[in-house]
């Protein structure tokens, strides 16, 4: 019994780090910003794991107002995941604005940084 549980918990936790995403990212895209006043933001993924956020509130593919996005479609490398795939210069919401609704909206409802120099750190 034991060697069963042992058996599923290490399938469940390989399969779950071939789809996760690396834990040290960096939102950094000249190529959308332009000329930046600030620095980029690195972005702790696992961080945001740990607090208990499931992969839908950030990630989204939406369809008639309702995020159908499958979490299996997450795997690191896949096309069409980055959020600045979708979100470009001629979109709605542009790429900054994205990032800056997301997270911030995210922030203020439930905790972490709420200062633009807390994410955006000087060098």
């Amino acid at each position: 019994m034991v060697m069963v549980l042992l058996g599923i918990t290490l399938s469940v936790f390989s399969g779950a780090s071939v789809w996760a995403q690396s834990d040290q990212m960096k939102l950094d895209h000249p190529e959308a910003f332009g000329k930046k006043q600030r620095a980029p933001v690195p972005f702790p993924h696992n961080r945001h794991l740990e607090a208990n956020l499931s992969c839908t509130d950030c990630h989204h593919r939406y369809e008639q107002g309702k995020n159908v996005l499958d979490e299996g479609d997450l795997e690191e490398g896949k096309t069409g995941i980055r959020c600045s795939e979708c979100h470009d210069l001629k979109s709605r919401p542009r790429l900054r604005e994205a990032f800056h609704d997301q997270c911030i909206g995210c922030h203020r409802k439930k905790s972490g940084p709420r200062l633009c120099g807390e994410c955006h750190v000087k060098k």
